[in-house]
């Protein structure tokens, strides 16, 4: 018997000591082991998982498509921009015009055609004459409210909420003050101001050869995966008109996808922003 509740002293015992040692050790904080896993062994985040930089801006992505905007400016014109709907329709790409609109008035013919192609139509400006435009805050609108207004009457369509102020948001010919309160009413009205990353320069002379707007393309989409082009559709832009087919080719051989501003999505107006092509301050 002295032997048995010995036996049973040293089991109890053992027991003892066994539970005290592994209710002693500490748990393996399951959060560390979560947090090592996506941050350091295979450096994934949240912005990794979504193709985004953090702050709504495009990175270099297999996610995210190569964007190309391309934009006419000052047209339509009666030989010009029907020439750019056939090139454009030959290879299925849609386009976005900032018309003026007194040209749309005298072609509005060409102006229901835009909109029968499903190019998307946004307002330039009514007169294009500068010192008019910019004399103040209130002619600037004035004239805005005017194009707007041929764009509704001639395509029986409401533009959406995006214009091109002439000359860019920081032209040299409106004094810095009033283009401040120009694109503060603009924003404040809900009208976004857009810009460009990307010149063709067939704007620098009334006529450009055709080799010099299609080495400006490459020299600035090379290193790009998101395009704003500003090109123009006005009377003397026949080169623009010959280079446009090359514009096309070099962009869809190196991945873009074509959009107009009437499917922008939040990410593209964000990369926009972000990146000084609208609303640029």
């Amino acid at each position: 018997m002295k032997k048995l509740s010995l036996h049973k002293i040293i089991v109890n015992f053992l027991y003892l000591f066994f539970c005290i040692f592994i209710f002693s050790t500490p748990f393996i904080d399951t959060n560390i082991i979560s947090q090592n896993v996506f941050s350091e062994s295979n450096k994934l985040d949240s912005n990794s998982l979504t193709g985004d930089s953090g702050d709504g801006v495009a990175i270099n992505s297999t996610n995210k498509p190569k964007v190309a905007f391309l934009t006419f400016d000052d047209g339509p014109s009666p030989n010009n921009t029907r020439q750019i709907l056939k090139i454009l329709k030959e290879n299925n790409v849609k386009a976005t015009f900032f018309i003026v609109g007194e040209k749309a008035e005298a072609n509005s013919e060409i102006l229901k055609e835009m909109s029968r192609s499903g190019m998307c139509i946004l307002p330039h400006c009514y007169s294009h004459s500068y010192e008019t435009i910019y004399n103040t805050p209130d002619s600037y609108f004035n004239d805005l409210n005017k194009c707007i207004g041929v764009i509704k009457r001639i395509t029986k369509k409401t533009p959406q909420s995006y214009v091109r102020m002439p000359g860019g948001s920081d032209n040299l010919v409106s004094k810095p003050e009033s283009l401040r309160t120009i694109r503060n009413r603009l924003n404040a009205k809900g009208i976004d101001y857009v810009d460009w990353n990307v010149s063709s320069g067939d704007a620098t002379a009334d006529t450009v050869p055709a080799s010099t707007i299609e080495n400006n393309i490459f020299d600035q989409c090379k290193e790009k995966n998101f395009v704003v082009m500003l090109m123009h559709d006005s009377y003397y832009k026949k080169t623009t008109v010959e280079s446009l087919n090359y514009t096309i080719r070099y962009l869809k051989d190196k991945g873009f996808q074509f959009k107009t501003f009437e499917d922008l999505n939040a990410f593209e107006r964000g990369t926009m922003i972000k990146t000084g092509i609208m609303n640029r301050r």
